[in-house]
């Protein structure tokens, strides 16, 4: 578990709740958006279709992340779970890397489908995060 590698609102999220991503994680920040189908019109009165490509934009997404929990103490583990799950709640979660200094990727929290512990002391999320707007990443 490195420090300073993920920030979750301004926090280091090691240090604060002893939480790390997996690096497929990683990737699944990093991969581009998509783009919002473009305007198109499909006239009987001509061959083929026009398309306005000059109005591309980007999509909202959908992210699955996959964040360990990790406590040296059974105690430890479950304050810094309630202290993590807490910070989720809230909504709007902006997530920094190391990797891509001042890139903040703004999600809204939608669910955690999975949650697993192991002996007291390690957990395993999968948060379901929804990036509205991609290009608000300043």
């Amino acid at each position: 578990m490195r420090t300073g590698e993920l920030k979750i609102n301004g926090k280091d999220a090691a240090t604060t709740w002893g939480v790390f991503m997996s690096d497929g994680s990683l990737s699944a920040l990093m991969t581009p958006a998509p783009m919002k189908e473009y305007i198109e019109n499909a006239s009987r009165a001509k061959h083929g279709k026009q398309v306005l490509a000059g109005y591309s934009r980007v999509d909202s997404r959908d992210l699955t992340l996959t964040i360990y929990i990790k406590a040296k103490t059974r105690t430890q583990f479950f304050a810094n779970y309630l202290a993590f799950v807490t910070e989720l709640q809230g909504g709007e979660i902006a997530i920094e890397t190391q990797y891509q200094p001042g890139v903040y990727y703004r999600c809204l929290y939608v669910n955690c489908n999975q949650f697993a512990h192991y002996n007291g002391r390690l957990g395993k999320f999968t948060l379901k995060l929804n990036e509205p707007d991609p290009t608000n990443r300043s």
